[in-house]
């Protein structure tokens, strides 16, 4: 698969300087293009090419973001003319051109943000706003959190997110992430599904940092709808794989509960980098009751320094007759991917059933 960096092409490049020369008649778009591809375009990084397409449209459009605004908007309607749709992430360069013209204008930044995140996500360019207006910031989401546009409603979840993916951190959001609660309290039963995941990752990151506080957030919202249960087991997720005893008894799993018989079996204790790891597991129920079980494993993947960093993965769910047999078998890649790097030695594997640990096991990773 090509790598999302590439998706900056020279074609679309001129394109998008077609669409600007339609704005603005001094810019040309070959000139834009040959500005956006000067070296090191080649070695620059997803980010740096967002960071790239800003700064040259900055260096011809380098007023105030009150005079920048309108630009910004007739460029979107251009765009939105020709069949370029919403929410649409290589455009989220728009965004950090507000944030490098407008940080010393709030009012005319946040009239901005409210247009472009609906074409583009504001989630990453709010976060410089919280760091150099952190309580207008805040004022501000919560007053998005009630908009009537739902992509400025999940700005109001997303941006504010303690853990933001490629976000900058924001201590204080850190330090205190109960104060996006409020928000939370307004966004997580949301008409529209893309706010109420947004508002479900928010909780999932707080779980990480507090996790009584999304316990007690959570606990009395269950059974208002089978698509709401949905978002707040979503909202649990870490707590869930953690196996913590509340986060599973809101989903009725029994955590004292133990099969009758579980067996593990490896079917190739030395696996290759880009190959699978093969395995068999075989539970047997107990003759006495039906039990729900949450069927994970959890693989130990042996780190630079000789340590282990553990991480959980779902086998799904079941439930469980008594005397009941299930055999499930599964492949594991270690495939390459760009968000962990595979270090050869031996590794573990193991299973979970209602979030307990059985049958650890080990096998030895090597290079392809």
């Amino acid at each position: 698969m090509e790598p999302l960096k590439e998706m900056y092409s020279r074609e679309w490049v001129l394109g998008l300087g077609n669409h600007i020369n339609q704005v603005d008649s001094q810019i040309n778009p070959l000139e834009f293009q040959k500005q956006v591809f000067l070296s090191p375009w080649k070695e620059m990084e997803l980010k740096e090419r967002i960071n790239r397409l800003s700064d040259v449209l900055i260096q011809y459009w380098h007023g105030p973001i009150s005079e920048i605004y309108p630009n910004l908007l007739a460029l979107i309607n251009s765009l939105r003319n020709h069949g370029v749709s919403d929410f649409n992430f290589p455009y989220i360069f728009l965004n950090d051109i507000v944030t490098k013209s407008g940080l010393d204008d709030f009012e005319a930044s946040m009239k901005a943000l409210e247009k472009v995140t609906v074409f583009s996500s504001a989630e990453f360019a709010i976060r410089f706003f919280y760091k150099q207006h952190f309580h207008k910031t805040l004022k501000q989401m919560h007053l998005w959190s009630k908009h009537k546009e739902p992509l400025v409603r999940r700005l109001a979840s997303e941006g504010s997110r303690p853990m933001l993916p490629w976000g900058i951190g924001i201590p204080e959001i850190k330090k205190n992430p109960e104060i996006h609660i409020s928000i939370l309290e307004t966004l997580w039963d949301d008409k529209d599904e893309i706010v109420r995941r947004s508002a479900a990752n928010h909780l999932n990151d707080i779980s990480k940092l507090n996790p009584e506080l999304v316990l007690d957030f959570c606990k009395s919202k269950f059974g208002k709808s089978e698509v709401l249960d949905k978002n707040l087991k979503h909202s649990l997720r870490t707590l869930l794989k953690k196996g913590n005893t509340k986060a599973l008894g809101f989903f009725s799993y029994n955590t004292k509960w133990k099969p009758e018989k579980i067996k593990f079996s490896l079917l190739n204790k030395v696996v290759k980098i880009g190959n699978s790891l093969e395995f068999e597991i075989s539970v047997n129920q107990t003759s006495k009751d039906k039990t729900k079980v949450r069927l994970e494993y959890k693989i130990g993947f042996l780190l630079s320094k000789g340590k282990y960093g553990y991480k959980v993965f779902q086998l799904g769910e079941r439930m469980l007759l008594p005397n009941e047999n299930i055999k499930i078998t599964k492949k594991h890649s270690f495939a390459p991917i760009t968000t962990r790097v595979y270090y050869p030695g031996t590794h573990t594997v193991s299973i979970l059933l209602n979030g307990n640990e059985y049958k650890l096991q080990k096998f030895e990773l090597k290079k392809g």
